[in-house]
């Protein structure tokens, strides 16, 4: 007999056919995980109206502690989203409830069932980039999603494209055929004297190629999930850490003033990434700089901006790493490089494409949140005023 696995009871124990909620759901496939939490392919077993497949959200013992404590949200900004008119483009709460674990309770919260993810439909692309049209219709969709935080006070923080992720909603007959193919099966684990098989993430595949034509690109729907890192702009934020390192504004880096304007930032860097296929910044550190440094040096050469004074008054770490004019001090000598020319180094874009591209992401990354649009306002950018129109 093989011997169990071990397992993180930090976690939830999950396995297919345990029922949550009383009976209210069965557990059917492990649709993803985090840090702080594991996502999970659940049936409703009433004969309530609505999608009988969704997805249930459940925290470790330790994020629920959190929860708890105030230090994470995402409850609270899923009821204020569900709260306001159906929205396609953010998930939506359906349920949330307790279950006891091994180690203490978990939060289950219960959302619309979504699909794989931007960050492996970009990377299944032979360039490893995704043609224009399909990037305007999906960062439309993003940008779309965070007007409607912005108006409601919710900052999300973590805008990547691993958040952003394909919809499923009503399609039963896509879940089956999912659910046809078997599990993948990592080994086994033991509760309480049974063992159970320990499942391996195996997100919902889209339908959708990465080579599509814009035709296809039409019927695509996209919502930005994960709210569980986001932050109620105007009140002190919970963490002083926010985004992907490659996606953090300069105000997260010299801790200056927080607000929806980071989600601004990270906006134009995942336009040039699902582009070009790579990281508009890649920071590195040597023996001569630290990653923050070379960052803050990187920023200064692809915006051609300088840190005006308004922002540096209220940067906390100013003085960590830049001297009296704004400059980065352990990198005085810049090679300044135009957005432009960091797209056509890839060579993937078509040339009458790289201006406008280049436009719509410069707006995003003014150094000054202040000088950064609104996502309203960013919605009327000309170079989204295509998406969705081919």
């Amino acid at each position: 007999m093989s011997t169990p696995a071990p397992f993180d009871f930090n976690y939830f124990p999950a396995w297919p056919g345990l029922a949550l909620n009383n009976g209210r759901y069965t557990v059917l496939r492990k649709l993803g995980s985090g840090v702080y939490s594991s996502v999970w392919l659940v049936s409703k077993n009433t004969d309530e109206p609505g999608f009988k497949y969704m997805a249930a959200k459940i925290l470790t013992v330790d994020g629920t502690r959190r929860h708890k404590a105030g230090q994470m949200r995402e409850l609270e900004f899923l009821e204020t989203v569900t709260a306001r008119e159906e929205v396609d483009c953010l998930p939506l709460l359906r349920d949330h409830f307790e279950e006891q674990g091994v180690q203490g309770p978990h939060l289950c919260i219960v959302m619309n069932l979504l699909g794989s993810d931007i960050s492996s439909f970009r990377r299944s692309h032979p360039k490893q980039a995704l043609p224009i049209h399909i990037v305007r219709n999906v960062i439309s969709m993003v940008v779309e999603a965070l007007s409607y935080l912005h108006d409601s006070g919710i900052v999300h923080t973590d805008v990547k494209p691993d958040n952003i992720l394909f919809t499923v909603g009503a399609d039963t007959e896509k879940v089956e055929k999912y659910l046809a193919e078997p599990p993948a099966i990592e080994g086994e684990f033991e509760v309480n004297g049974e063992r159970h098989p320990l499942l391996r993430a195996q997100p919902i595949p889209t339908d959708f190629s990465p080579e599509m034509n814009a035709f296809d690109a039409e019927l695509m729907r996209c919502v930005l999930a994960d709210l569980g890192q986001g932050q109620w702009a105007g009140k002190q934020p919970t963490t002083d850490e926010f985004s992907a390192y490659p996606l953090r504004a300069p105000e997260v880096i010299l801790r200056s003033d927080f607000g929806p304007m980071l989600d601004i930032w990270a906006v134009g860097c995942i336009t040039f990434e699902l582009l070009a296929g790579r990281w508009l910044f890649h920071p590195e550190a040597t023996e001569h700089w630290r990653l923050e440094e070379d960052h803050l040096a990187k920023m200064l050469e692809f915006t051609s901006e300088w840190f005006g004074t308004a922002m540096l008054d209220h940067a906390a770490l100013r003085d960590e790493y830049l001297d009296g004019v704004g400059s980065v001090r352990a990198i005085p000598d810049l090679s300044p490089v135009s957005i432009e020319e960091a797209l056509a180094n890839y060579n993937i874009l078509p040339e009458n494409e790289i201006a406008p591209a280049a436009a719509f992401i410069r707006e995003c990354l003014h150094l000054d949140y202040r000088d950064r649009p609104s996502a309203s306002e960013l919605l009327d950018h000309p170079w989204l005023r295509d998406a969705f129109h081919c």
